[in-house]
C-alpha cells in the first residue's frame, strides 16, 4: 500500500459518510453507505499509518568490537 491508496481509501470513505447523511435513513442504501464508509476510512488511515512505519529506517547501530 502507498499513501496515494490510503487517500482514495479516506477520501471514498468520507464521501460514502457524507451521501448517507444526506440520503437519510429512509433510502435503501445507508446501510451499505455506511458499512462502506466506516471500512474505507479504517482501512485508509491503517494504509497510512502502515505505509508510514514501513517507510521508517531502522537507526544504525555502531557495532563496537
Amino acid at each position: 500500500m502507498n499513501y496515494t491508496k490510503a487517500i482514495v481509501l479516506l477520501v471514498s470513505g468520507i464521501t460514502a459518510l457524507a451521501a448517507s447523511l444526506g440520503l437519510g435513513a429512509e433510502n435503501e442504501a445507508y446501510g451499505f453507505l455506511i458499512g462502506y464508509g466506516y471500512a474505507a476510512l479504517g482501512g485508509g488511515v491503517l494504509g497510512m499509518m502502515y505505509t508510514f512505519l514501513k517507510r521508517q529506517k531502522p537507526p544504525k547501530r555502531d557495532v563496537a568490537s
